[in-house]
């Protein structure tokens, strides 16, 4: 059977080019580590190396074992990392999640729990809604928040909806509505997602369902880029409740100007 140290010799070999330097690298002989090769090669039943002009060279299939052995070394790396952690009594909360919700919402919950649980530490990342689920799915991260998730064998996903708002500048004449329809929002310019954005597509589809005209003269990543667009009354916002309630946290946080 192949141990970490097989792993861990293949890979310094491969990537310095040769045993002399490995061995350098690794403090031991380079008879050691010619062994450990011969050994791995004769469990593995192929040669891993060949010598060239008295160079020793990696064959092809080196080169996925070494991609492989990179994956093994670095989750043993990361479960030496938990176990040490785990014995300091600490641990990490490691979160991907989509844009819009990496910069109060899930912030203003961590601050939260950290109050609670002293010796947590936290790793936030914002990702698109697909790359968080390839994160999950591939144990990079331990929880994740995406939109629209697709069910998996590799995950279990918890549903939650918001509803989408209008964001009007102050004064449209809109606003005297409580409801707003593609009927009241015929041929207004909207600001919105991208047009391959799920949101994009189901506002296109509500508006032609009633044959009112869509008019999106801005088509923007993110939420929050529509904010300027909206107060300087350039067009309506398409967006979710969560952005609405960010857009009023910066106001709230500005005016609070808690950092110095």
């Amino acid at each position: 059977m192949l141990k970490l140290w097989h792993l861990t010799v293949i890979r310094e070999v491969i990537n310095t080019g040769s045993i002399s330097k490995a061995a350098l690298a690794l403090g031991r002989s380079q008879p050691a580590l010619s062994l450990v090769i011969a050994d791995a090669e004769s469990q593995i039943g192929y040669k891993l190396f060949i010598r060239q002009n008295g160079r020793l060279q990696p064959v092809p299939e080196a080169k996925y074992f070494l991609e492989r052995a990179e994956e093994i070394l670095e989750k043993m790396k990361r479960l030496e990392n938990f176990m040490l952690q785990s014995s300091n009594q600490s641990f990490q909360i490691r979160i991907a999640c989509m844009p819009v919700l990496s910069e109060i919402f899930l912030p203003n919950i961590m601050a939260d729990f950290a109050k609670k649980h002293k010796d947590a530490q936290f790793y936030l990342k914002a990702q698109s809604s697909e790359r968080v689920r390839e994160s999950i799915a591939s144990q990079q991260f331990d929880v994740g928040f995406a939109e629209n998730p697709e069910s998996s064998k590799l995950y279990s996903t918890r549903d939650f909806s918001l509803r989408t708002m209008i964001a009007l500048p102050d004064g449209h004449p809109l606003c005297k509505h409580k409801t707003l329809t593609p009927n009241e929002l015929d041929d207004v310019p909207l600001c919105t997602f991208l047009p391959e954005h799920y949101l994009t597509i189901k506002l296109r589809a509500a508006f032609e369902s009633v044959d009112a005209k869509l008019n999106i003269p801005f088509f923007l990543q993110n939420s929050s880029a529509q904010y300027p667009i909206v107060e300087n009354g350039h067009a309506a916002g398409f967006m979710s409740l969560l952005s609405v309630w960010l857009y009023q946290q910066n106001r709230e946080r500005s005016a609070k100007n808690k950092i110095i």
